[in-house]
This record gives structure tokens, sequence and C-alpha cells, in this order.
């Protein structure tokens, strides 16, 4: 009975582990927004953020998400440096939808966002964080460009894994879409990843900026309620064992 109840401690404690507890690391891969609408509520079971909706400073979120996706902040680090400033972008291609959403509760069309409003260069983008623990996430990050290339930097705030940067490149006076899918975890609790996404070059075309709508974040694996029982029976009855000397 002690050897089953052992192995059977073993067998969930491997699951356990395997699962959430991966050590620190950020990876990630970019791809185009699927054509169909993006169901944020599905897709972000941990929390969720979509900005732009009404107005550029409308910040809807998860309403039970506890704003683990952060407010979104700007910068610029270009050669002028000016404060750079939102819009709102009201033609995204991906279109975003939730029912569980605060301040605007449920919602089927929304094709918005907010851009880099004063048209002056590379170095201006967006920032924002969300929680780093030794739990698996997986955050997915949508934007957008227009006559620029833009770069997505992805840093642990204990420096525990390497930056993740991937450069998205635009094409000349067309809007480009991409949707950041990042896998990461971090050495120790409290920690958090920040997230920026910035215009690194300018096309010909025009007017340049770069845009976001929207981001998701779950985590990567949940043990099972089966799991969690076997664990659990499995501690309780060898600490009886243990207690009553057998």
């Amino acid at each position: 009975m002690r050897s089953f109840v052992m192995l059977g401690c073993g067998l969930a404690l491997i699951v356990l582990a395997a699962g959430p507890l991966n050590g620190a690391q950020i990876s990630g891969s970019v791809f185009s927004p699927s054509a169909d609408s993006v169901d944020l509520s599905a897709e972000g079971s941990v929390d969720w953020a979509h900005w732009g909706y009404t107005n550029k400073d409308t910040f809807n979120h998860k309403s039970s998400g506890g704003s683990q996706i952060s407010a979104l902040g700007m910068f610029n680090e270009g050669a002028n440096a000016p404060v750079t400033t939102r819009a709102r972008l009201t033609d995204s291609h991906s279109v975003f939808k939730w029912n569980d959403g605060n301040p605007n509760g449920a919602i089927t069309d929304g094709h918005y966002g907010v851009y880099t409003g004063n048209f002056d260069g590379p170095g201006r983008g967006f920032v924002f964080t969300v929680p780093a623990d030794l739990l698996q996430r997986v955050l997915k990050v949508y934007v957008g460009e227009w006559n620029a290339n833009g770069t997505l930097e992805a840093s642990l705030s204990d420096s525990s894994a390497p930056m993740y940067t991937n450069t998205m490149s635009g094409v000349s006076g067309q809007t480009v879409q991409g949707v950041y899918t990042l896998n990461y975890s971090a050495a120790s609790n409290g920690k958090t990843l920040q997230v920026r996404w910035k215009e690194t070059g300018v096309l010909p075309g025009g007017a340049d900026n770069v845009a976001i709508q929207a981001a998701s974040l779950q985590v990567a694996f949940v043990p099972e309620p089966a799991t969690l029982a076997l664990l659990s029976s499995g501690i309780a009855l060898l600490f009886m064992r243990r207690r009553t000397g057998r």
C-alpha cells in the first residue's frame, strides 16, 4: 500500500512539475491575426485588455481579472524625443469581442485600437506589464503598423531570462497587423514582464505609426481536478501511515 501511495504522489508531482514550473524563460512567435473575430473572454482566462473602444483613452479589461494586464503607457526614444500622444484607431483588420468586460460589458464589434499620434519617426511606442512568477503563462499581444517597422520587446523585471525581441516588417502604404504569442515564466514569485511595442523604422508613403489593440493572458497549464485529488489523497494517506508507524 505504501508503495502505491508513494507512486501516486510521485506521478502527481511529476505532472505538476512538468506543467507550470519550467524555470525563467521568454519565448515568442508572431503571426497574422485570424480573419475571424477574436474572443477575448475565451482567450484571456486570467485577464484580457482592449484599448481604444470608445475613445483613445478607453481601457476595457476582464471584470474579474484584477487588472493583471496594466494600463497602457507611452514612451519616445527618438532623436527629438517629444512627448508622444495616442490617437484612436478605427479601422483595425482584427475585430474583437468579449462578454465579461469593464467598463463595456459585452461587445461584438471591437475593430478599434490606439496608435502613436504625432508622426515624428522611430522610437515611439507603447508599454504595459503583466505578472510573472514560477508559473508558465501565455500572453498574446495584438499590434499593427503603418508605413513602419515595429519591434516588440519583452523583459522580466529580475532579468532572470534574456529579453525577447522581434521586428515585424511593414509594407509601404499598407497596414500590417500581427499577434505575438509570448510564453514566459520568472525565476521567483512577485516579478513582472514588461512588454514594449515601438516603431523602429520608417517606410516611404507618408505618415508612419505603430498601433496596439488588445492583449490576453492565461496560465499555460492548470492541473486537472483528478491530478490534484490524487496528490492530496496520496499525501494524506502517507501522513496517516507515518503517524501510525506502518
